[in-house]
């Protein structure tokens, strides 16, 4: 198992979040006016406009769900073991002694 700390584990959780937000807002077009946002184009490696009114499934959008998958994945194997209750709550046996 991976071990991450709380505050970590919590970015995690809300960065999977963030992006998965923008993924489905972005498909959509409901913040550009109808435009969809493509990142790649809009850091400047390719010539294209970085708004584009293609908007649906495209690879950035299988990309980003990779990157939840993964970010959420991780987040669940970053939880902690379970607790041993027996531990916590004590030996019955040894108080009959």
């Amino acid at each position: 198992m991976v071990e991450l700390e709380d505050n970590q584990r919590m970015g995690l959780l809300i960065g999977a979040a963030a992006i998965l937000i923008f993924i489905l807002i972005n498909m959509t077009g409901i913040v550009f006016g109808g435009d969809k946002l493509f990142i790649i184009d809009l850091i400047g490696s390719n010539e294209s406009s970085a708004f584009r009114p293609d908007t649906g499934f495209s690879t950035q959008d299988i990309v980003g769900l990779l990157a939840v998958a993964a970010m959420g994945a991780l987040y669940f194997m970053s939880a902690e073991e379970e607790l041993d209750w027996e531990a916590l709550l004590g030996d019955d046996d040894d108080e009959e002694e």
